[in-house]
């Protein structure tokens, strides 16, 4: 009995703390006061009603105060003022002191020190100043606006969340998502779930797209993590991770990018890529490649992959491309005959020696530093030369007609060499070039106006793509190698640069510049400049048919090799079969060379304005006869496929399991089991 006297004393007294803990609403001022009961509970209905909780002050029209449950109802002009500032008005409130919970009903406004909360229905705990509504609501935070179906604000971290129908507007973007988290104070988004955001103003045609990632909507930058794409018009990019600054006009991609411009028909690959809007290029390394897409025959499509240590695409003005040299495919007739070779007592032929490069402008040194002597005698020196004398007494001296040559001469090997990308044979030259541009003489005399005429490459745009160090290239029925290429969709050429080499159809071939061109998306010519050498090997890889020349222009059909001309002190060596044995070869030098293909095969060579040769039998061949000057042959550097080049486009290998099954072993009686080992 004691025991049970000592726990109701006890209860007794934490029941009383409790009591004594417990906040109470206080009325502290109204205009009007009358009891009224509702459900059996007595309430007291106050007009002007000013209720005060620790510190927070509730005021309405009118309330029903439900004394004793610490509890009231209020209607009409319903503001709720708590001490740091924050402000809720509604229409209608239902307020519990024990628990501290303000249900709000009807145009309710939160405001606070950085943003203002809209809705219709709002749960807010006064104590922890955590703000739900369910059914749509608005916050806006200074020139931000984010609407959603349900929210949850914490005012004392100025955390948001969004949930359903979220759309965040900014004055540089317009956000669309699922799941959003907003600080009121950093301005700083952020999203777990489908989130799009469209850019506004001048990034009004960029589209961002992620399903995890923050957006700063103060520096418009973005970051993201899960399935992220960037598009601008036709252009996209996308990564594993992804970083945009749409104030900078520049966005990073890392692992897994691909960039593609469906207009233009390229992709892009690699592991870390960086576009830029200002020229709309993208800079791309880490395993980067293109793919760009041909027309094998009028039923079916190839792909050229072209891989290097850097890739870059971009835009640039029609204008700033520079143009190849003009490297126009002649007609026989048009050949002009080189140097033939001479028959020798041994019979064979003594090949004539290639014209010399130009020589190097002599060297200018520096100009040595003159004394304040030396500097006055040369300024006296320059005022004497610059006081003119008289016509009649100095005439001018006539230039010499060799003085005049030799001057032309020299203009026209500098521009030649400024120009340092040569012109792709056939398609590339370009007639009339003065009538193009606007100019015409008559009798001598520019009859140009004075202000130029609007030309259409000042604000036409070009991409082009530029690739860095180790180029390699595969198609299905050509591969290829060198230190650089470029490639221009002007005029649809692919340059590549030093060293390079190109496989096709069994034959390699090699130049100091080559250039691959494309008509409507298939193989159309092909250009081998200076130092030009094809070289082919059937069965026997001792036994090499050769051809030399200047410049070797190729000719595709359904984008297969059909035939090759060789200009300029064209030489071969051709084998002949007999039986499948090879019986002796022909060396021959012409001024032209004409090669035709066949079943992925060099079949013919015609010899072309008075050829020369001797045929050597098998057995009498000289050695020093068997190769030109300059043979190289180079299988093992040969793309065997896409794959090589691209260690991405590799089959995954599955992982086999060594852990070997047990055998049955029989020992009289009874079977055991005995693992391999």
């Amino acid at each position: 009995m004691r025991k049970l006297i000592f726990l109701f004393i006890a209860l007794f007294l934490v029941c009383h703390a409790s009591a004594q803990k417990r906040s109470q609403v206080q009325l502290t001022s109204s205009t009007e006061i009358k009891g009224v009961e509702k459900g059996g509970i007595q309430y007291f209905r106050v007009i002007n009603p000013v209720f005060v909780q620790d510190g927070s002050t509730l005021r309405a029209d009118s309330s029903d105060y439900n004394q004793a449950g610490n509890a009231f109802d209020a209607f009409g002009h319903v503001v709720i003022t708590q001490p740091d500032g924050t402000v809720i008005y509604s229409d209608l409130l239902n307020y519990d002191g024990n628990t501290k919970t303000a249900i709000l009903t009807n145009n309710v406004r939160m405001v606070d020190k950085t943003s203002t909360l809209t809705t219709n229905y709002l749960t807010y705990k006064m104590a922890t100043k955590i703000g739900t509504y369910i059914g749509g609501g608005k916050i806006e935070n200074g020139r931000d606006i984010l609407t959603s179906k349900n929210g949850y604000y914490f005012a004392r971290t100025n955390d948001a969340y969004f949930r359903f129908d979220v759309v965040v507007n900014t004055p540089d973007a317009l956000i669309t998502t699922d799941t959003l988290k907003y600080n009121t104070a950093s301005k700083i988004a952020y999203f777990y779930g489908p989130t799009t955001i469209n850019g506004k103003n001048a990034n009004k045609a960029s589209r961002l797209y992620t399903e995890n990632g923050r957006y700063n909507t103060v520096t418009d930058q973005a970051w993201f993590g899960k399935k992220n794409l960037y598009t601008e018009g036709s252009k996209s990019l996308r990564g594993d991770s992804l970083f945009y600054d749409g104030k900078g006009g520049m966005g990073k991609a890392i692992n897994n990018i691909t960039f593609l411009d469906t207009v233009q028909k390229v992709i892009l690959k690699g592991n870390q890529g960086i576009y830029r809007r200002a020229d709309e290029s993208a800079l791309v390394t880490r395993n980067a490649y293109v793919v760009m897409e041909v027309e094998k025959d009028s039923a079916s499509v190839d792909s050229i992959y072209m891989t290097a240590d850097t890739l870059m695409t971009k835009l640039i003005l029609m204008k700033d491309l520079v143009p190849a040299n003009p490297e126009q495919l002649k007609s026989d007739e048009e050949i002009e005959e080189d140097p033939q070779g001479s028959i020798t007592d041994e019979g064979g032929i003594v090949i004539p020696k290639r014209l010399e490069a130009p020589a190097a402008p002599p060297k200018v040194e520096p100009e040595r530093k003159l004394s304040k002597k030396e500097r006055k005698k040369k300024k006296d020196t320059e005022a004497d030369a610059a006081d003119p004398a008289p016509a009649a007494q100095n005439p001018p001296a006539r230039a010499s007609s060799a003085d005049t040559a030799s001057a032309s001469s020299g203009i026209r090997s500098q521009a030649q060499a400024r120009d340092s990308v040569p012109r792709a044979p056939d398609t590339l030259a370009r007639k009339g070039a003065a009538a193009k541009n606007g100019l015409t003489k008559v009798a001598g005399k520019d009859t140009t106006s004075k202000k130029a005429a609007f030309n259409p490459q000042d604000t036409v745009k070009t991409r082009v793509i530029h690739a860095f160090h180790k180029v390699k290239i595969y198609k299905s029925d050509l591969q290829s190698r060198s230190d650089s290429a470029f490639y221009s969709y002007a005029d649809s050429i692919i340059r590549c640069y030093t060293n390079p080499i190109i496989w096709t159809q069994g034959t390699q071939l090699t130049a100091d510049t080559i250039f691959l061109q494309m008509k409507n998306q298939k193989l159309d010519n092909m250009l081998l400049q200076n130092n030009g050498l094809i070289v082919s090997a059937e069965g026997d890889s001792s036994r090499f048919n050769q051809v030399k020349g200047k410049v070797l222009t190729g000719l595709f059909k359904d984008s297969k090799l059909e035939s090759m001309f060789v200009d300029g002190n064209a030489e071969s060596i051709y084998y002949t079969l007999e039986d499948s044995v090879y019986t002796g070869f022909n060396r021959s030098l012409s001024s032209r060379m004409k090669l035709e293909f066949a079943d992925s095969k060099l079949k013919r060579v015609v010899l072309v304005r008075k050829p020369e040769g001797k045929y050597y039998p098998i057995e009498k061949a000289p050695k020093d006869m068997e190769i030109l000057e300059g043979f190289m042959w180079k299988p093992k550097d040969r793309p065997r496929s896409k794959e090589e080049i691209i260690p991405a486009l590799r089959p995954k290998k599955t992982a086999v399991s060594t852990r070997k099954t047990p055998e049955k072993v029989t020992t009289g009686k009874k079977e055991s089991t005995k693992s391999k080992t």
